[in-house]
C-alpha cells in the first residue's frame, strides 16, 4: 500500500487477475479488495476501467474499494444459462471493460480467407457497448489475399474505420494512435493470437506485455494473455518509428465506408473528477485495455448491437409486411425480396437471422 494513500481517494481499476484488483491513483499502483458493505447481497464487482473510491482504515492491511462510480460504455459478453443447477434460462453477463470510448476489433490476416460471419458477431458485441468501433486487420505482412479480405470487411463495416496493421512493418500504427488521441480509452477484442499484446507493445515502444512467437507450421499466433490489463500510452515514450511500406501508398488506412444509414451516437462516458493538486491524473490520458482471447461470444439480449451491426438488414426490414418478421420464410418479406433481387447476399441474411435467434434467446 502506498505510504501516502489519502482517504478517501479516487482511482481506476487497471488490472484483474486471480488476486485483488490492481488500482491506480495519483500515488501509485496497489492492490485493493472490495469492502464487505459494497458487495454484501450484491453481484457488483469492480472491473477493468472502473472508477472507484478507495479507503484505507486504520488496521487494514489492504485498501478497500468502497464505491464504484456509475459506468459509461461497457463491453459485455452475454450468455443464457443452460445449467439447471445454476438456474437455467437466466441471463448471465461478464463485463470485460468499463468506461471505454472505442472498441478495437482485431482480426488476423493469413493465407486463409477471413471469417466474415465471426467478425459480424464481434461487431454486434462491440456495438452493444455503446462505444465507437474500429476494425484492425493485423499481420498484413502475412496476408495472401489482402484485397479480397479488405473488400469482404468493407461490405460489412458501414462507416467503421478499417485499419490494415503490421507489427513487423509498422503499417497502420500511426492511424491507431490517432484513434486513441485526446485521452480516449480503447479495449481490444479478438481471438487468441491475433496480436493484441504485440500491438500494445508497439504503441508504447516497450515490451510491457508478454507475447509468444507464432507457430512455425502455419504462422498462427498463440494464446498468451490471461488477465485484462489497462496500459496508459502517455506514460511511455514511443521509441520505435513506424516503417512505411508500399502497401501504405496503395491502401487507404483507415478505410472508411460511406453509408446512407444514420450513425448511432455512442453513449457518453461518466465525467471523471480531477484531483485538486497538480500531480499527474491517472484517470485521464489515452489508454488501451488488453483482453484474453474469447473462446465464445455471447450475444443474448444484444438488440442495439444487432441493429447497429446490420443497418442494411434493418433498413430493408422496415418494409416487411409483418412487424415481427424473422426474415426466414414469411410472405412479403422485404429482406428475402432484397436477396432475390441481388441487392443483399444470402450469406448476410442467414448470418443476421442466426444472430437474431441468439439475441432473442
Amino acid at each position: 500500500m502506498p505510504s501516502l494513500l489519502s482517504c478517501p481517494s479516487i482511482g481506476r481499476v487497471i488490472s484483474l487477475d486471480r488476486i485483488y484488483p490492481l488500482v491506480k491513483n495519483s500515488e501509485g499502483e496497489f492492490r485493493a479488495q472490495h469492502s464487505v458493505e459494497l458487495v454484501k447481497n450484491s453481484d457488483l464487482r469492480a472491473v477493468v476501467g472502473d472508477i472507484v473510491t478507495i479507503e484505507a482504515p486504520l488496521g487494514q492491511d489492504v485498501p478497500l474499494i468502497t464505491a464504484i462510480q456509475p459506468r459509461g460504455n461497457t463491453l459485455i459478453r452475454r450468455t443464457l444459462v443452460e445449467s439447471q443447477s445454476e438456474g437455467a434460462g437466466k441471463h448471465d453477463e461478464q463485463i470485460l471493460a468499463a468506461n471505454i470510448d472505442i472498441v478495437l476489433i482485431m482480426v488476423a490476416l493469413s493465407n486463409r480467407s477471413l471469417d466474415v460471419s465471426y467478425l459480424e458477431r464481434q461487431l454486434v458485441m462491440a456495438f452493444e457497448s455503446g462505444a465507437e468501433v474500429a476494425i484492425i486487420l493485423s499481420k498484413s505482412d502475412q496476408a495472401k489475399h489482402l484485397e479480397e479480405d479488405l473488400a469482404a470487411v468493407s461490405d460489412i463495416a458501414f462507416g467503421c474505420p478499417v485499419i490494415v496493421e503490421s507489427a513487423i512493418t509498422g503499417e497502420g500504427l500511426q492511424q491507431i494512435r490517432a484513434l486513441l488521441s485526446g485521452g480516449r480509452i480503447a479495449v481490444l477484442l479478438g481471438r487468441s493470437g491475433v496480436g493484441k499484446s504485440t500491438l500494445i507493445n508497439k504503441l508504447v515502444g516497450a515490451e510491457l506485455l508478454d507475447t509468444n512467437p507464432v507457430r512455425s507450421k502455419d504462422r498462427a499466433g498463440r494464446h498468451t494473455t490471461v488477465a485484462r490489463r489497462m496500459v496508459f500510452l502517455d506514460e511511455h515514450r514511443v521509441e520505435q518509428k513506424d516503417r512505411g511500406t508500399e502497401c501504405d501508398k496503395n491502401i487507404p488506412s483507415p478505410y472508411h465506408i460511406d453509408t446512407d444509414s444514420p450513425a448511432v451516437p455512442p453513449a457518453p462516458s461518466p465525467s471523471i473528477p480531477r484531483p485538486a493538486d497538480s500531480r499527474p491524473d491517472p484517470l485521464r490520458g489515452s489508454a488501451i485495455i488488453d483482453t484474453p482471447g474469447l473462446r465464445s461470444i455471447g450475444l443474448y439480449n444484444a438488440y442495439q448491437g444487432l441493429a447497429r451491426a446490420f443497418p442494411d438488414i434493418t433498413g430493408y426490414a422496415a418494409a416487411c409486411h409483418y412487424r415481427d418478421c424473422t426474415h426466414t420464410s414469411e410472405p412479403n418479406c422485404a429482406v428475402i425480396r432484397a436477396v432475390a433481387c441481388g441487392e443483399l447476399s444470402e450469406r448476410r441474411r442467414v448470418s443476421y437471422t442466426d444472430i437474431a435467434t441468439e439475441v432473442n434467446g
